[in-house]
């Protein structure tokens, strides 16, 4: 079967496929013009309907992503074919290294390469001729993110490098990368791109994993005998079961001081946040303001419905929540009903933040309700997620394009992450230590 990444496509084609991704932002995303004019995007859609020439599936995808950073939604991924994807994974080669992007650098984080010289932590200057700030100033200019904080679209590339690499630059065989090493000198070094499975391979035997940072947990410290709560996901297998015994463990403890942890936990169950917090806030608290969805789009915009659901309302705190002091840990990876999570535990003056800020918006994001699976574009096969409610949390007037920022900053470094030197946890411990000495 011939894979439509190997196929040009005419411009009758791709124009059907236009036709089809335009008219599912306009048709139901929710927050379509809340950081772009109508006038500028239709313009923006018109200009690339012009531009459309014979390409093929991956041309087109570079070609529409760019969309992605104009509007400015975070729940409207769109990814290439699933059986180009698929195919790619099982016989293509990929770039070998695990990157990480702070302040315009690129360095690496985890070398899974064959040449076992290379020193993580090593600055990347440029990959294959491009300077690595341009690679990545391409990758960002076509991944989503929510309104103008750009932390999410960084951590998403810095999670994920390998995969977006390729959607826009292919497999090529080989990596020429000129590298920074320490005391200032420079490098240049060719290495093999590895299949997934060799990749995998490799980090396996080089880079074990550390397991509290791969799920929900609950631990005392010993020096503070802070609780330290870890979530990695409000979707997790029994987490209700487990705030329950968390909470009583607090309880028999006397625990003073809660830490929760919710870094790189992109969303979730809203009801499990909702139950949460049921047990940390002292009076009745609303979770979302807001829910509305698209009624109908024309000339001048699109009409917007409010819906019913059961994270509207009044929720009830529990008669026994927790009385003491509360610190939550947040960076770019905490996302949709993460960033909401967030939100009210600021709005509710509830809690400190430590780290950076979240990648999700505090006031308001996108969501999908009742729509089966993704629209697929007919022709490439190019996939768009259906993100069609707009979720509100506290007030629109309050959106400033920015997620929960912290009360103290602690950014994490390469030489940190390679370390596996947690300092936004540390300035927690600190904080505490402080507080009781």
């Amino acid at each position: 079967m011939e894979l439509p990444v190997h196929r040009i496509f005419s411009p009758e084609e791709l124009q059907n496929d236009f036709n089809v991704f335009r008219e599912r932002y306009e048709a139901s995303l929710a927050n379509l013009y809340l950081y772009v004019s109508k006038e500028r995007l239709d313009k923006i859609f018109d200009d690339l309907y012009k531009e459309i020439k014979p390409m093929t599936a991956e041309e087109f995808y570079k070609f529409i992503t760019p969309v992605s950073s104009i509007i400015k939604d975070g729940h409207s991924n769109i990814f290439p074919p699933k059986e180009n994807t698929e195919y790619f994974d099982r016989n293509a080669v990929f770039f070998p290294f695990n990157i990480y992007w702070k302040e315009g650098r690129m360095f690496i984080s985890k070398n899974l390469s064959g040449d076992t010289s290379i020193q993580s932590g090593n600055e990347i200057i440029s990959i294959n001729g491009l300077p690595a700030f341009a690679v990545m100033n391409y990758l960002l200019k076509r991944q989503v993110r929510d309104g103008e904080n750009e932390n999410y679209a960084v951590w998403i590339l810095n999670h994920y490098f390998r995969e977006y690499y390729s959607y826009h630059f292919g497999h090529p065989s080989s990596f020429e990368m000129s590298l920074r090493k320490a005391e200032n000198k420079f490098s240049t070094i060719i290495v093999k791109a590895l299949s997934k499975d060799v990749i995998a391979s490799n980090r396996e035997a080089r880079y074990p994993k550390r397991n509290d940072s791969e799920k929900t947990y609950f631990a005392i410290d010993s020096i503070t005998h802070a609780g330290i709560f870890k979530i990695k996901s409000w979707d997790e297998k029994n987490l209700n079961q487990q705030i329950e015994d968390v909470f009583r463990e607090i309880k028999s403890h006397r625990i003073d001081h809660l830490i929760i942890d919710v870094r790189d936990n992109q969303g979730g169950d809203f009801d499990l946040a909702i139950y949460l917090l049921s047990y940390i806030l002292q009076q009745p608290f609303q979770y979302f303001n807001n829910l509305e969805s698209v009624e109908s789009h024309n000339d001048t915009g699109q009409l917007l419905s409010s819906r019913k659901g059961k994270m509207l309302g009044t929720h009830e705190a529990r008669k026994d929540s927790y009385q003491g002091k509360v610190y939550v840990l947040i960076n770019g990876g905490c996302f949709s009903n993460t960033a909401a999570f967030c939100s009210r535990i600021a709005y509710y003056k509830r809690g400190e933040f430590i780290g950076e800020e979240t990648g999700g918006n505090k006031v308001v994001f996108s969501g999908e309700f009742g729509l089966k699976g993704n629209t697929i574009l007919p022709n490439t096969k190019i996939i768009c997620e259906n993100a069609n409610y707009r979720m509100t949390v506290t007030d629109l007037i309050e959106n400033t394009g920015h997620g929960v920022v912290p009360d103290y900053k602690v950014e994490m470094n390469v030489e940190d992450d390679i370390a596996g030197r947690d300092v936004v946890l540390m300035k927690a411990i600190e904080l505490i230590y402080q507080s009781s000495h």
